[in-house]
């Protein structure tokens, strides 16, 4: 079925015109506040590095919000945090997934935690792009900044940032003695211990951090089928960096860590309806169940074996007085094992245990300019090389089929064992060119050239085998073998007027580009369902304000956004038959989303800190045709809602510091108001989340300088849990719940 090309509307309906006219007014209002100069203080400036240079959060044109000194308190533990300081930021745990996170920006991001689909939110960690979405649901550690960039980065951070980007940046070695160190305990068995340690080697030269950090808990859902605490935390991070600065003009660092994650992969409650096996043969229900927001049956932990080695080498020489080159190298290997019980009740219905081998090789080389001409630029050369290897065993289904009468000899195996491999070389050439009309007045214009391949290869169904008995894994069957390659080119370019010293509007348009490729989590090639699917495309674009009010104290930043999505990447599930539901990956729509978003940060008093967020989607599938039942009939499915797009999000933080004694007592709240949101591609009734307000905070008392902190904090004191769902059509239905209202304290020591 072709898809017609649309030209894209810029604010269409009165819910968008209304959105610009309130943001309009906001803003407006914002520059009539009168000054109150009574005193010196202001707001710290934020540096951030989303042009890829160090520059004031207030003079780029991107939107980017900054998380730093948030980072420093109790109840701010986990990635997921974020959404409390980002509009338009959602971040959902993908349980039974490596440490995975479905991370949506604007309402694009993942919807499979399948290695094969390139999720459109990129992660970097110190200057390297993560490829995938397991190991990303990082533990707040040795976490210096976290940069959260909205809308397409193609230009400077490459393919697979439709959506945007979160840029984490580590600790830098010091080269000067000092540390940090925190034990953290909490209602649900936590031990958290995390130590950061620099050393100087040689003064002002050589430098190396150390650090390591233990997260472990025992897990907030009782199983009354095994009788204990399940979806515990067991985590050990640990690494080193060597930095080496030999002269002015050049630096190199090395950085290494290890991570093992041994944690329950979240813990499943059973949700199985009439239709599903699990309650038409074991009568394993949701009707009969006494799972609930705290207690499951399952009758086995989502347990996993997960290893992570990471090395990045960053060099810096500046050449000459007005260029600098830089490298940036990254090695990343993954080695997982992931069970999930599937079924999610004491049944002996659905085991799936997925072991993943991945490595990614990636360099980057860039030149930059660092006069203070009119004219700056970087340009560089960047690889991105993957192998990837995936298989699964598929438990207890065969057997469990052979009840309703289907043809199985019980006394073979159980076990039938299937998997995929895939290699990827991506090649891009970049550039950006500020150049400054006036004082006032500069244009950035950018591109990158991208050249990419993937071959794939994947089973053609399962293999029976009796792992329990020493059989070797068997070969592939009948593997099917599949090979493109794709080129694209994604420009960009921004226009800043700096009307005063204090305020800056700004317009951007930019490109992004998603790769296509080979969805490889299938049971049967011959099935119909075709594995291949092509890139996604976008154009976006934006209008925002910069402004920096009452002397300093104050900053107000306000975009409004339009996005325009071809061929846009659907996931969705098709039954084949009883032992086999395929996933299918389609570019089924074109999509148009228009939104709001302010950002607010205001030092009140010297003690007194504020900060708030808004964010308004209006996502609309433009044309959205899909076979969504498996059925063979392709209908419009125009009419519903985008997945993971909450219309409305809001977060206002405060931070107060009083006096008290020999040290200072802090209080800190931050509260997160997210509308609902569908999970499911259909818009089915179980993947509909409702509206949520999460409401967390600490009391600190600080001494000896801010040298010595001992917290008590909440996290999700309103005690609001939200269940998620998903089901493989006919056969099981499962749950998961958000974690309870926690109560921890911490105690912390700088040196």
């Amino acid at each position: 079925m072709m898809i017609k090309k649309h030209q894209p509307p810029t604010f269409k309906g009165p819910k968008r015109l209304a959105a610009v006219a309130c943001a309009t007014a906001i803003a407006a209002g914002f520059q009539s506040i009168p000054s109150l100069a009574q005193d010196d203080i202001a707001l710290e400036e934020v540096i951030v590095t989303a042009t890829r240079r160090d520059e004031s959060l207030q003079d780029v044109a991107v939107s980017v919000s900054a998380i730093t000194r948030e980072l420093k308190q109790a109840q701010v533990r986990r990635m997921e945090d974020m959404q409390s300081y980002t509009p338009g930021l959602f971040i959902r745990r993908n349980p039974g997934g490596a440490s995975a996170a479905y991370i949506n920006i604007r309402g694009v991001g993942s919807v499979d935690y399948d290695k094969t689909l390139d999720p459109p939110v990129g992660l970097v960690m110190d200057g390297m792009f993560l490829g995938t979405i397991s190991g990303v649901l990082m533990s707040n550690f040795d976490m210096e900044r976290i940069e959260v960039l909205r809308g397409p980065q193609g230009t400077l951070f490459g393919k697979n940032t439709t959506g945007g980007l979160i840029n984490i940046i580590r600790g830098d070695v010091t080269m000067e003695w000092g540390g940090d160190v925190s034990v953290t305990v909490d209602e649900h068995g936590r031990e958290d211990v995390k130590a950061v340690v620099n050393v100087p080697l040689i003064e002002d030269q050589l430098g190396v951090k150390l650090f390591g950090a233990q997260i472990k808990s025992d897990g907030w859902v009782y199983n009354t089928t095994l009788e204990e605490d399940v979806g515990g935390d067991d985590i050990m991070n640990y690494g080193f960096a060597l930095k080496w600065a030999p002269t002015e003009d050049f630096d190199i660092k090395v950085h290494y860590e290890r991570m093992d994650d041994q944690s329950d992969q979240g813990s499943y409650v059973n949700t199985n309806g009439p239709g599903d096996l699990t309650c038409i043969i074991y009568k394993a229900c949701f009707s009969t169940t006494t799972d609930d927001e705290t207690h499951n049956s399952a009758d086995g932990r989502n347990f996993s074996d997960n290893e992570y080695d990471t090395t990045i080498v960053t060099a810096n020489w500046q050449v000459s007085d007005g260029l600098m080159l830089t490298y940036i190298g990254g090695m990343r290997d993954q080695n997982e094992q992931n069970m999930q019980h599937f079924d999610a009740s004491p049944a002996t219905l659905l085991r799936m245990n997925f072991f993943n081998d991945w490595e990614q090789d990636s360099h980057e080389l860039r030149i930059a300019s660092t006069s203070s001409g009119p004219l700056q630029f970087q340009a560089g050369l960047y690889s991105f090389d993957v192998e990837y290897t995936q298989e699964w065993d598929v438990s207890d289904l065969y057997p469990s089929l052979a009840l309703l009468g289907l043809p199985f000899d019980p006394s073979f195996a159980s076990v039938s064992r299937n998997g995929q491999a895939q290699e990827t070389n991506s090649e891009a050439a970049f550039f950006s060119v500020d150049y400054s009309f006036t004082d006032s007045l500069t244009l950035t214009v950018g591109g990158r050239y991208t050249k990419e391949e993937k071959d794939f290869v994947g089973g053609n169904g399962g293999v029976f085998y009796k792992p329990s008995e020493g059989d070797p894994i068997p070969a592939m069957f009948e593997p099917r073998a599949y090979s493109a390659d794709w080129t694209e080119f994604t420009p960009s370019a921004s226009l800043r007027w700096n009307l005063n010293d204090d305020m800056m509007v700004w317009a951007s348009y930019a490109e992004g580009f998603k790769s296509g490729g080979f969805f490889g989590r299938q049971a049967d090639f011959d099935s119909g369902v075709d594995p291949s699917f092509d890139p996604e495309y976008v154009k976006n674009y934006e209008l925002g304000l910069k402004s920096t009010l009452m002397d300093g104290k104050l900053t107000f930043n306000p975009t409004i956004f339009f996005s325009d999505y071809e061929d846009k990447q659907e996931s969705i599930l098709i039954p084949i038959n009883l032992g086999n539901v395929a996933t299918a990956v389609r570019n089924a729509s074109t999509q148009e989303i228009f939104g709001v978003e302010l950002e607010m940060s205001f030092q009140v008093t010297e003690a007194w800190f504020l900060r708030a967020n808004y964010g308004y989607i209006d996502a609309e599938y433009a044309n959205y045709s899909a076979d969504l039942t498996g059925d063979g009939i392709i209908t419009d499915n125009s009419d519903l809602t985008p997945r993971n797009t909450p219309k409305n999000t809001f977060g206002v933080s405060t931070t107060y510091n009083a006096s008290l004694g020999a040290g200072v007592l802090q209080a800190a709240l931050s509260f997160r108001h997210r509308s609902e949101v569908d999970i499911e591609a259909d818009n089915h009734p179980r993947g509909r989340m409702d509206a949520i307000d999460d409401l967390s905070g600490s009391i600190s008392y600080l001494w000896s300088d801010n040298r010595y902190r001992i917290s008590v904090y909440g996290r999700n004191l309103t005690d609001e849990q939200e269940l998620a769902q998903a089901t493989i059509g006919g056969i099981a239905t499962r749950g998961w719940w958000t974690p309870p209202r926690t109560i921890g304290a911490e105690f912390a020591i700088s040196f």
